[in-house]
């Protein structure tokens, strides 16, 4: 929490005292008034976009100095953001490398409430977060309530196809792409499914399970199949081959290499990669083209106390070293075109739109529920 800032001690009471009781409300109104405007955080008032425009349009060791100064002056910047907290300190570590004397205030929630808690500080006027990084879905809610701005970081251009868009809103960091996970005593490799229209064969009733709360591999099935042909699966695999419905990836990720269930459809890849690195006998194989979840995106808030440091936080999370520090110490599939996966699927990526379905996902969800038998 941020402290209250020092304006009531700048209200003379000695001199307040003197005057008439009717001057001494109007004044002291007055002194607080004024001294609250005098404490505003720089930038909160100001057009953070046209600011970062201003400073883009300058030559980039100028840009780079005039970021550099503001971010000084500033001191600090708030960062609300979904990432666990450890692998984010790493990300910080490399961050004050570069920018010691900008001190990163980190606050971690999940992807709908940072949103939740940053819609409701803007429209009770108070503007605390900086930065935000969540899953891109919840974009174009935030742009159609300003409550982010359009930033065209220097790196945008280092970003894969399909992980940023042409205005500035969306700047992917990494992504979470889908693997089929099969518990190897139970699955002999030749059974392995080649595609999804696979898991219909008889030898899968009854074996196989996926989260019931997946709706973004469902929206990549319908990107890929129709939304016929993939509700048609997805009826298919829940009626005709029993497949069982469960919470959690990680959990059953775990249930998979004790031998509960022989197979998971809708596997993240780190979980795959770490579990098997740990000695699970489990292992993974890639659909084609690989479904990739919407990515987990960062933005500016549109009125940023501190905009000189978010912009600089923001490039260097978008930074090769940052992505290589993602990629492989914490084996996320990033974003920049120019960083290798620890775990390349050798298959064609499919990436979830987050403007597409987030604008969908209600109806997105409905759909699934339906079909799944659960409401």
């Amino acid at each position: 929490m941020r402290e209250k800032e020092p304006w009531v001690s700048i209200v003379n009471r000695k001199s307040v005292g003197r005057l008439k009781k009717p001057l001494m409300t109007r004044s002291l109104l007055i002194a607080i008034t004024v001294s609250f405007a005098a404490f505003v955080p720089e930038g909160a008032t100001a057009d953070v976009e046209s600011l970062l425009a201003d400073l883009n349009g300058k030559p980039p060791a100028e840009r780079v100095k005039a970021l550099t100064e503001g971010a000084k002056r500033e001191g600090v910047v708030y960062y609300y953001g979904s990432t666990t907290v450890n692998d984010n300190q790493g990300l910080v570590n490399g961050f004050n490398s570069h920018y010691p004397f900008v001190e990163v205030r980190y606050t971690r929630l999940g992807g709908a409430s940072i949103a939740n808690k940053v819609i409701n500080e803007y429209r009770g006027g108070v503007f605390n977060a900086d930065v935000i990084t969540m899953r891109g879905t919840f974009i174009p809610e935030l742009v159609s309530k300003k409550v982010i701005c359009r930033y065209k970081s220097p790196m945008m251009p280092f970003l894969r196809k399909g992980f940023a868009d042409t205005e500035g809103y969306l700047s992917s960091l990494y992504a979470t792409g889908y693997t089929v996970v099969f518990n190897t005593f139970r699955v002999n490799p030749a059974e392995v499914p080649k595609a999804y229209t696979d898991l219909l064969h008889p030898r899968w009733k009854g074996r196989i399970v996926m989260d019931s709360e997946d709706y973004d591999w469902f929206a990549g099935m319908i990107d890929l199949m129709g939304e016929n042909g993939a509700t048609g699966l997805l009826k298919r695999l829940v009626t005709e081959q029993a497949m069982k419905l469960r919470r959690n990836h990680t959990l059953i990720t775990q249930l998979v290499a004790a031998g509960e269930h022989d197979l998971l459809i809708d596997g993240y890849v780190h979980e795959a990669v770490g579990y098997k690195r740990q000695g699970a006998p489990i292992d993974f194989v890639f659909m084609n083209p690989t479904i990739v979840k919407p990515p987990n995106a960062i933005a500016v808030t549109s009125k940023a106390p501190h905009p000189h440091a978010a912009a600089l936080l923001v490039d260097y999370y978008l930074s090769k070293e940052a992505h290589e520090i993602m990629a492989h110490k914490q084996s996320r599939w990033t974003t920049r075109a120019d960083v290798k996966w620890i775990t390349e699927p050798g298959t064609g990526i499919h990436a979830v739109s987050s403007f597409e379905w987030g604008r969908r996902y209600n109806q997105l969800i409905e759909l699934f529920k339906k079909i799944a038998g659960h409401t």
